[in-house]
């Protein structure tokens, strides 16, 4: 706790960026709800004087009615204390089996990795504007060890994901491209289910949303904003004070999406899920038009595996020989680059408003677009990892007779 405070405290006064920001997004959805029960359109509520209002699914905002029936301290310290909780818990899911690999004590490894996970802005920006980021990723995540275990509630954690929000509708994808139809299907049954409940409880907002609300892109906020990381944002900020070319972005998105789902799929067949979902996750990302820093906590992930392999776990088989040939150092190398781009918001440090995205030259384009280089960095290179049993058996084998090695 000591050590947590003292963080918090730390990344308070040094980030270029207010880390907390009075948990705006969550006054949006408190506020958004209680209109709607006062029989006002959903999607017509917006907060104070800010054009941003309710941009999710009728089913999210089912979810979050209970919060118009509290004060607003309560809504906040509990979704905090949730916050918190999931972010233990996954720290503990994603760190525990790399601790036992390496043979690092236990629970010190998981309880120091809390705090270190909370610096990197995604985490700490999703609790500072209140928003569901962690949530999501718990709910696909435990797909993950629900596939791992052949339950057959594998898929349902995905399918209340994609209900809430559409992006993590991905992982559908993932699902059916790395053989797990069952668990597609369950996801797809689940997405609809939820989405028709919606559906019977509200039918007008419902129309509303999936006919008109849904392709009003500009209801979240100006594409070119520093906040923006994705590629179409990257490309609003380029040409700048212009309009993207659509048809540019459309290429650039299509192409990611094929190239780091291939890389996903081969790394579920290796055995490694955690490294093929954290790559979907960033896919998402970089596809989606607007992916707001705290969108990528999908980073978290590829940051436990890129310290698994710079620890020593090897390269699954059909890694690049110039990969394994430096594993370690390379993985150290871009963990240490991504955990420090995230945990300074470095992003910030070079914030421009509309038409002023070029006054700092290219050196303020690139470090504003920083959390995008970063994440194409990773896509592009993080491995999966030969699985902590096979690795094992590997490393005990016998040697052949006379100690000669096989070609």
């Amino acid at each position: 706790m000591v050590l947590l405070t003292a963080v918090v405290a730390g990344v308070s006064t040094v980030v270029p960026n207010d880390p907390w920001h009075d948990f705006f997004d969550l006054r949006v959805y408190r506020g958004a709800v209680a209109w709607w029960l006062d029989g006002r359109p959903l999607y017509d509520f917006t907060h104070g004087r800010s054009p941003y209002g309710f941009t999710y699914p009728p089913f999210a905002a089912l979810l979050v009615v209970p919060m118009a029936a509290l004060p607003f301290w309560a809504v906040a310290s509990a979704h905090t204390l949730l916050n918190v909780a999931v972010l233990a818990g996954l720290a503990r899911w994603l760190v525990v089996p790399v601790a036992r690999r390496h043979g690092w004590p236990l629970p010190f490894t998981w309880v120091a990795a809390v705090p270190v996970l909370f610096v990197l802005e995604p985490v700490r920006e999703t609790m500072g504007f209140g928003q569901v980021n962690l949530f999501l990723a718990a709910l696909v995540l435990a797909d993950v060890a629900a596939v791992r275990r052949g339950s057959r509630w594998a898929g349902v954690g995905t399918g209340l994901a994609a209900a809430v929000k559409l992006t993590p509708g991905l992982f559908v994808v993932y699902l059916l491209l790395t053989g797990r139809r069952r668990a597609a299907g369950v996801a797809v049954a689940t997405a609809a289910g939820a989405t028709l409940l919606a559906a019977a409880v509200a039918p007008a907002t419902s129309w509303r949303f999936w006919t008109e609300t849904l392709w009003q892109t500009e209801r979240v906020g100006r594409l070119d904003k520093t906040s923006n990381q994705s590629l179409l944002g990257a490309l609003a900020r380029l040409v700048d004070p212009g309009e993207p070319p659509r048809a540019v972005w459309l290429v650039l998105a299509v192409g990611a999406l094929a190239l780091v789902l291939t890389r996903a799929v081969r790394a579920a067949r290796a055995g490694d899920d955690l490294t093929g979902v954290a790559l979907t996750g960033l896919a998402a990302c970089l596809v989606s038009p607007v992916s707001w820093s705290h969108h990528f906590v999908w980073l978290v992930p590829a940051l436990v595996v890129l310290v698994d392999l710079a620890a020593g776990a090897p390269p699954a088989p059909g890694t690049p020989r110039w990969w394994r040939d430096r594993s370690r150092v390379l993985a150290a190398s871009l963990a240490a680059v991504t955990a420090l781009v995230l945990a300074s918001s470095s992003i910030w440090f070079a914030f421009a408003l509309t038409g002023h995205h070029h006054d700092a030259g290219v050196l303020g384009i690139v470090v504003e677009d920083l959390y995008l280089l970063v994440t194409l960095a990773v896509v592009t290179l993080l491995p999966a990892r030969l699985p902590a049993g096979r690795a094992a058996a590997r490393t005990t084998a016998p040697s052949p007779p006379g100690g000669s090695s096989p070609r």
